[in-house]
């Protein structure tokens, strides 16, 4: 099973952010890279670390922050909370 760091570094390196750069805070918008394309990158990063897993998740697309994606994640049996 990930871990939420794995899940958070997949997400820096989608965005090609420096490792560190995100918290379980940061929103959608907030930071330049984030943004609907930025969104798409992180969903599609996401379902190769799942093997494809991801794509089968309806309310993904609508997550709004790292939290967001972690909480639906754990929802999903993905991740432990």
């Amino acid at each position: 099973m990930k871990t939420k760091d794995e899940v958070i570094s997949t997400i820096e390196i989608a965005l090609e952010l420096e490792k560190g750069s995100l918290n379980i805070d940061t929103r959608m918008g907030s930071i330049e890279q984030w943004d609907s394309l930025g969104h798409l990158t992180i969903l599609s990063s996401l379902d190769v670390l799942f093997d494809g897993l991801i794509g089968p998740i309806s309310n993904i697309s609508e997550a709004q922050s790292v939290e967001d994606i972690l909480n639906i994640l754990i929802e999903n049996k993905l991740i432990n909370s």
